[in-house]
């Protein structure tokens, strides 16, 4: 199987077909053919292996370590996406989801993701990181731009280089970068680490919240029964959110790992120094796991969308607490919302998401 701009379109059916052999090699964009896991057992199994390694590049972006350099390196940032930090957060981003859904009023067609699923989390990550709002914009290009294949090596540089020059500028404060430059001026980081921390908490603390609402209410939209179920109920918004993280979650195909000695999975040896591709959304739609797993059903068991174990995502109470407060939102102003028109498209990325999702504000 190739990884490429088609297969992005719908990677499920693909995911099926791997998943009835043994693991085998796919062909990504770079020219790399790591091994694709995609049952659930392998999957959750190989998360928790210590012999696959998340040391994938030479960045210094914390899920490219492992241990202790992962342990020193999130626990400096773990205390801010705590329970009580992230439901602090509550009143601050309910208000920028109704300042968003302000701006449709009078509009006949808008597009949910430059106007909703983008801005929102964006915003709330720049507070936590001390971003200047300016600096949106410009930022949102650079991320976007880094999770496309074919563009990632020049964003890398120039967002390197951006975080660079705000990390040198940035002004005393009380946000996440202020505490960052404390515990580097303190030793316990270094200033390469430092920026590549904070490139990677603006990367994915907004980029993974724009595919879960963009890609959560797409699939809501396109099950009516669903959706007036929640209509209905609002109540039920916290358990819809966990089904579609399990349905079409952000992380698509998966996460990389490379194997430091010889391991086997579902009957395939894989050698010491390949990349593994282990594929949380293959998991998430793993019949032997979730049966009928290609249908919305709200109430399932668990799911693998931020991973496990050690690399667990850092920000996923976060990211479901913006998903809820954005889902909620949108309910109570827009309960007859509705796509306009049939021609979404998904974009060519690192993980799969709407390019755009136009639809039709209705109270």
């Amino acid at each position: 199987m190739r990884i490429d701009e088609a297969f992005f379109q719908n990677p499920f059916p693909g995911y099926g077909e791997c998943r009835r052999h043994e693991p085998t090699r796919v062909a990504m964009p770079d020219g790399t053919r790591p091994w694709l896991l995609t049952r659930h057992a392998d999957v959750l199994a190989a998360l928790a292996d210590k012999r696959l390694s998340s040391a994938v590049t030479s960045s210094r972006m914390m899920n490219h370590t492992d241990a202790p350099e992962h342990t020193r390196l999130r626990a400096l940032v773990a205390r801010v996406f705590g329970a009580r930090e992230v439901d602090a957060l509550r009143p601050r981003i309910e208000r920028v989801a109704e300042e968003l859904l302000d701006a449709w009023a009078g509009r006949d067609v808008v597009d949910l993701i430059e106007t909703y699923a983008v801005p929102l989390p964006l915003r709330v990550i720049g507070d936590l990181v001390g971003l200047p709002d300016a600096e949106h914009v410009v930022l949102r290009e650079l991320t976007r731009d880094l999770m496309n294949p074919e563009l990632m090596a020049d964003a890398y540089g120039r967002l390197t280089g951006h975080v660079t020059e705000f990390v040198a500028r940035k002004e005393p404060g009380a946000d996440l970068t202020a505490d960052l430059l404390a515990d580097r001026d303190a030793g316990l980081l270094t200033e390469e680490e430092l920026v590549a921390m904070l490139m990677l908490l603006i990367t994915a603390g907004h980029e993974t919240t724009v595919q879960l609402i963009g890609n959560g209410v797409l699939a809501l939209l396109r099950d009516p029964d669903r959706w007036a179920e929640l209509t209905a109920d609002p109540g039920l918004v916290p358990t819809a959110v966990e089904e579609l993280l399990r349905f079409d979650g952000p992380i698509n195909p998966g996460v990389l790992r490379v194997a430091t000695e010889e391991v086997a999975f579902g009957g395939a040896v894989i050698p010491a120094g390949d990349l593994v591709l282990v594929s949380l959304a293959a998991a998430n739609r793993d019949p032997e796991r979730f049966p009928d797993p290609d249908t919305l059903r709200f109430g399932r068991g668990a799911h693998l969308a931020f991973g496990h174990g050690a690399h667990y995502c850092l920000g996923a109470r976060l990211a479901r607490l913006e998903g809820e407060i954005a889902l909620t939102a949108l309910l109570r102003r827009h309960p007859r919302v509705a796509l306009a028109g049939n021609g979404v498209t998904w974009r060519y990325a690192i993980s799969r998401g709407v390019t755009a999702l136009p639809v039709r504000p209705a109270g």
